[in-house]
Order: C-alpha cells, then structure tokens, then sequence
C-alpha cells in the first residue's frame, strides 16, 4: 500500500515538474548589441536567461512606425549559446524610435514579457567577422501552441497610427494640462492606467516634448490618441510605474 502510495506521488510530482519545465520562464533579455544602422534590415544580438532551453515558446516582434502606419515584423532567431541569441529581420528599419516587442506563451496565451528601444543598444560596425547570418538549419522553429489569432492579435497586428474608432483621433486638452493630467482623464476610456496612458501618449507624439523629455510635454501642440498597439505594451500598472520613473529619472540626468 505504502509502495503504491508512494509511486502516485512520485507520477503527480514528475507531471508537475514537466509542466513546469515545458516553460521558458525567462527571466532576462536584453540587446547585447546592434548590427545595422537606420535604413537597413534589423541585425541583433540578444542576451537572455531562462530556466531551460526550450525558447520556442518566446517571440520576437519589431515594431516600427512607417508613414501612418505601425509595422510589426517576427524576427528569426538562432541560438549563438545558452545566454545569447541572433536575432534578424528582412524589412529595412526606418523609424529611430523602433522597439523590440519580446513576449512568452504561458498557460494558453502570449503575455508580453518586454519592450526594448532598438537604438538604445551600442551599435557595432558589420565586417566579415561581426554581419550577423541566420543558419536556417539552426534557426528556432516554433512549437504549435493552442493559441488563437485573436490572442496573438497584439503582437502582429498591423494597425493604422490614427485607429482608435477614428481616422484622425485628436486628444482634447487645454494649454495648462500637465501629462498626468491629461493622462488621468483619458485612461479608463483606453481600458488602461495613469502610467500607461502617459507612456503611450509620450509615444505617440514624440513631436509634443521638448527635447523629447516626457517630463516637458509642450502646451500648445496637437496631441494625438494612442493605438491600440501602444497602449497594449503597458498593461500591468507596476511595471508601467518603474518603466515611466526609469524614464524620467534617465530624461532629467541628461
């Protein structure tokens, strides 16, 4: 009885475990370094720490404004070691202010675990010896996950710059509104917080900052709504919180 008793327990605890591992739990990723410059195809390298080595739960997306448009391309990756990634796209990057959208399947949906500013990264002049190459051998394939379009949706849509039920959604303010003002009022409309708000806001209209520090938004410049895409990237308030004060605090150094 003792030894059945024991073999059941043993079985639970072996299915927990290879539940628990079948995840990537990342714990870190970051840009090690940038391998092209604007107006030419992504080439980067990715720094990363999970707790196994199975990533085809992970995605990598960048997303760049084109135009009117935003543009969201899934990178090719391939393992370089276990701490570090190539990672490489197709489509030229225009846009300065391009982010790397890296998110996880857990349980049965994507979850967004980061978004990166491309050129952040230290950049690093292509030779024969630094031009990044994706093995399609090697590269990464996909594991098929039980996973909707619709969940996917905020991380590949392709969606107009203007799309928030209007062609040409306008922020309504007045000359002395500071952004957490203006934030505060509009956040339960866009189903999202303060902090997020005033993120998404200072991302849609880099133009209305003076010197394009968040904490110096411009009185008398037009202020257009978010999309949906951008307001997406800062669902959790906490994180939201520590990623605007980063901002602000590395804005007011400068």
């Amino acid at each position: 009885m003792l030894k059945g008793l024991f073999s059941k327990h043993t079985l639970a605890l072996s299915v927990f475990l290879f539940s628990f591992s079948a995840q990537a739990a990342l714990s870190h990723i970051s840009i090690n370094s940038r391998h092209f410059k604007l107006d030419q195809h992504p080439q980067l390298k990715l720094n990363i720490v999970a707790a196994n080595d199975d990533l085809s739960r992970l995605s990598f997306h960048l997303r760049q404004t084109v135009g009117a448009n935003e543009v969201v391309e899934e990178l090719m990756l391939q393992p370089v070691s276990r701490f570090m990634l190539y990672a490489i796209g197709l489509d030229d990057v225009s846009d300065p202010n391009a982010k790397l959208i890296v998110s996880e399947y857990k349980g049965n949906s994507w979850q967004q675990y980061a978004v990166l500013s491309v050129f952040d990264a230290p950049y690093i002049k292509q030779n024969g010896r630094s031009d990044i190459k994706i093995d399609a051998a090697k590269a990464l394939k996909k594991v098929p996950l039980a996973a909707t379009p619709a969940e996917k949706d905020p991380i590949i849509v392709t969606v107009s710059n203007n799309s928030n039920n209007s062609q040409a959604c306008m922020v309504e303010r007045n000359n002395t509104e500071t952004l957490w003002g203006i934030a505060s009022r509009y956040a339960t409309s866009w189903n999202t917080h303060v902090y997020g708000a005033m993120l998404a806001l200072y991302e849609a209209n880099p133009q209305a900052f003076s010197q394009q520090k968040i904490y110096l938004i411009k009185q008398d410049v037009p202020l257009r709504c978010p999309t949906k895409v951008q307001l997406n990237q800062y669902i959790t308030k906490a994180d939201a919180k520590l990623e605007f004060e980063s901002i602000e605090a590395k804005h007011r150094s400068q």
